[in-house]
């Protein structure tokens, strides 16, 4: 019984905290701690899981090549923005945040809202979202999107900006990494080929969002408390009725 018990396999969760407690050597253990202590709560409440099983069942609202695809799309300024601005893929040695970063947080806050809603999303529930300010809110105010009453009007320059953005240091990237190591152990019991799709999804708009707080703190590179403010955001969008903003 001992033996079995010494030798017991460890679960993701336990390699999840293992991962954690590494990068209390490196980084700031309050910093460490407020993650930690944030996605515990985001797993053991159930809406991360609620979130990947309302992705995997997933029926799209308004396929590409529908129609009205195009329509609905210029409802969002900032759609447009990005479009406009942002590459499609990142170039060699720059350009660390393209369009398909960005691309990424509509189908989110997509999920999120059939999440609130708790059924599948229809034409004018997408329309509804991108005629709200949803999108401006979070770029604009991130972790406290919930809570400002006006809301600064997007520009080309702000794209444009962001794709000059770099990492602070290397030390900053692998904390980037790291986290979202962190992430997939914590979240995941079994590791398959749709929850790395959807990992990959879920770290571009971090790394997306790290580049809003960076660019809202008139900086050019994301330094690590852009990285954990940006989890900070994802976390909370998840776990908020968004329909009330929408």
């Amino acid at each position: 019984m001992l033996l079995n018990a010494k030798f017991r396999k460890p679960s993701r969760e336990n390699f999840g905290y293992y991962e954690l407690e590494k990068l209390e050597n490196e980084y700031s253990i309050e910093d460490i701690g407020i993650f930690r202590s944030l996605l515990v709560d985001l797993v053991d409440s159930g809406f991360y899981e609620q979130l990947f099983r309302v992705y995997s069942d997933w029926e799209e609202p308004v396929p590409l090549l529908d129609d009205n695809s195009t329509e609905i799309a210029l409802e969002s300024s900032l759609l447009i923005l990005a479009h406009d601005n942002l590459k499609r893929k990142p170039g060699i040695f720059s350009d660390l945040i393209d369009y398909n970063k960005f691309y990424f947080l509509f189908p989110f806050i997509e999920w999120v809202y059939s999440m609130c809603l708790e059924r599948q999303l229809d034409s004018d529930d997408v329309k509804k979202i991108f005629r709200s300010s949803i999108g401006e809110r979070i770029v604009f105010a991130l972790e406290d999107f919930d809570k400002i009453n006006e809301i600064p009007e997007i520009s080309s320059e702000f794209f444009q900006n962001m794709q000059k953005l770099k990492w602070k240091d290397k030390k900053t990237k692998k904390l980037y990494s790291k986290l979202e190591k962190a992430l997939r152990f914590f979240v995941f019991k079994n590791f398959g080929f749709k929850e790395g799709k959807f990992n990959a999804k879920i770290i571009g708009i971090v790394l997306f969002f790290a580049g809003c707080s960076a660019l809202n703190n008139k900086r050019d590179k994301i330094t690590e408390n852009d990285v954990f403010r940006a989890y900070k955001t994802l976390f909370k969008i998840i776990k908020t009725d968004i329909s009330k903003l929408i």
